[in-house]
């Protein structure tokens, strides 16, 4: 029975603990690469080579170089939402994504999964952030939304715990008695 299951050991790569199969041809196909370091698996090489490619076409796209229509000074009147937001959000976000590689070399291929998942919640919260902007302040400089977007997108969970942390202010705090009630009422 010992030899019908697959051994794990735990070796030591760079100061971190990481759980290796002992079996290489057990399980499924994303157990091959999962708790691996993503420089030495193909799914973190190829998505390291994506943001790569991302952060590219959004440089190229904030020069006015490519779709200069996104770099214009008076965005459309129909579009609520200019659409530098969303591109200087995930700009942002794509900053963070290769910061985070810089100061932690060492990510498995799990952790730069997760800090990519911020590309996605970066321009949806420098939109969010953008029309409390508009709320404020009459007629924000594009600087000023360009820079505001990209550093929500770079801080997104900052952003998030603000966001929250207004939130809790403007409806207030439910109080132990108000959610008892609630909970009663279901």
């Amino acid at each position: 029975m010992a030899a019908e299951e697959s051994e794990r050991e735990e070796t030591t790569d760079g100061g971190r603990n990481v759980a290796t199969d002992g079996a290489p041809t057990g399980g499924t196909r994303a157990s091959r690469w999962l708790g691996k370091r993503w420089y030495r698996t193909t799914p973190g090489i190829v998505t390291a080579g994506l943001l790569v490619v991302l952060t590219a076409l959004g440089l190229a796209i904030s020069t006015g170089v490519v779709a200069p229509a996104f770099t214009e000074l008076d965005p459309s009147a129909k579009a609520a939402i200019p659409p530098y937001v969303y591109l200087y959000g995930g700009l942002g976000g794509l900053a963070y994504v290769f910061t985070s590689l810089i100061i932690e070399f060492e990510k498995t291929t799990e952790e730069l999964g997760r800090a990519g998942l911020r590309l996605l919640a970066a321009p949806l919260l420098a939109a969010g952030i953008y029309l409390l902007m508009r709320f404020f302040l009459t007629s924000p400089s594009t600087r000023q939304v360009a820079g505001l977007s990209f550093l929500v997108g770079l801080y997104v969970k900052v952003t998030i715990e603000a966001l929250g942390s207004l939130a809790r202010r403007l409806y207030g705090r439910p109080t132990k008695r108000s959610q008892r009630s609630r909970d009663d009422a279901d």
